[in-house]
């Protein structure tokens, strides 16, 4: 029995051995980067700024793959498939929990099949407008005229139980606004991300009526919030978009902290900062349980206004 018994410790020793000395090895090839969106927009340009300092860390590249379509369910069922050995990262945000608000049926679930590592960026909503069709002036004279009902107006957004679909359905919720939902294009004012519509702001092409942010964007302070419209239902208003890494379920938990550590101190680089900022991006680390319970509350949020608003993905 004592024989029996130091071969199991033995054995137990070496397991524990060889597992440490895999995780020290981590990572010994390149890693992969799903993100759910085009390149260009917001969370593609977070992946590859945090992206391309965090290879330089870990001495290894990060591959980012544009994995856009089906508003992200099958980027986040290629993550959950993917072998949790630290070597498949995704790029999450809060736009995923749109989906067990609006789709009854998914192939993946936000609270089993991912390991959460960290926020990187806020990124800003801006309600815009077509200069030659939507209603001039600020965002109280944009919201009376949609309540008149006088003229249809339509909006578009970047598709159906997105992010900016909710948050316009949540201005018109508070305001009773009136118009009609149109995904992409041929819309009079849409909601869109303001690293998107800047340079379009800056140039006069499109104008912009309101941030969704508690506070101004520092790439954009001239445009106020929705808060500072002077619309009393307004007061309170806040929607944010924000992005992350998360990784597939089972992924070491030494692997993840040692993400989410190199990761805060990528976020707080100067250089960084400035990259992100001049996208109109806010760099904004919050670790792993912060993260999984930010996308809970974010369920919960798009649930209440999906019920509100009528809001499905058909």
């Amino acid at each position: 029995m004592k024989l029996g018994h130091s071969v199991c410790v033995a054995l137990a020793a070496v397991a524990a051995a060889s597992t440490a000395i895999a995780q020290d090895a981590w990572p010994a090839k390149p890693i992969r980067v799903l993100v759910p969106f085009t390149a260009g927009g917001a969370a593609d340009v977070s992946a590859r700024v945090v992206g391309a300092k965090l290879g330089e860390v870990l001495k290894q590249p990060l591959v980012i793959e544009n994995r856009a379509g089906s508003g992200g369910i099958l980027a986040l069922e290629l993550i959950k498939n993917a072998p949790p050995d630290g070597y498949t990262l995704g790029i999450f945000a809060n736009s995923n929990a749109t989906k067990p608000a609006t789709i009854p049926s998914l192939p993946w679930s936000l609270d089993r099949d991912f390991a959460y590592i960290a926020v990187t960026v806020d990124a800003t909503m801006v309600l815009v407008g077509n200069p030659m069709r939507a209603p001039p002036g600020n965002l109280a004279a944009l919201t009376a005229q949609l309540r008149s009902g006088t003229r249809k107006y339509s909006y578009g957004s970047c598709g159906i139980a997105s992010t900016q679909h909710f948050a316009m359905e949540k201005y018109r919720y508070f305001t009773q606004a009136v118009a009609q939902h149109v995904p992409y294009k041929g819309c009079a004012v849409a909601m869109v991300s303001l690293s998107n519509a800047l340079a379009y702001i800056k140039s006069g092409k499109l104008r912009a009526y309101g941030v969704t942010t508690i506070e101004r964007n520092p790439a954009a302070p001239e445009v106020p919030t929705f808060r500072e419209s002077g619309i009393p239902e307004l007061k309170n208003y806040v929607q944010e978009a924000w992005y992350g890494f998360g990784a597939p379920a089972g992924t070491p938990p030494e692997i993840v902290d040692r993400l989410a550590g190199e990761i805060e101190r990528i976020v707080a680089l100067p250089e960084v900062r400035d990259r992100l900022r001049a996208a109109g991006l806010e760099p904004s680390f919050r670790g792993p349980k912060r993260m999984e319970a930010m996308m809970k509350a974010e369920v919960a949020s798009f649930r209440e206004i999906t019920a509100a608003a009528g809001i499905t993905a058909e």
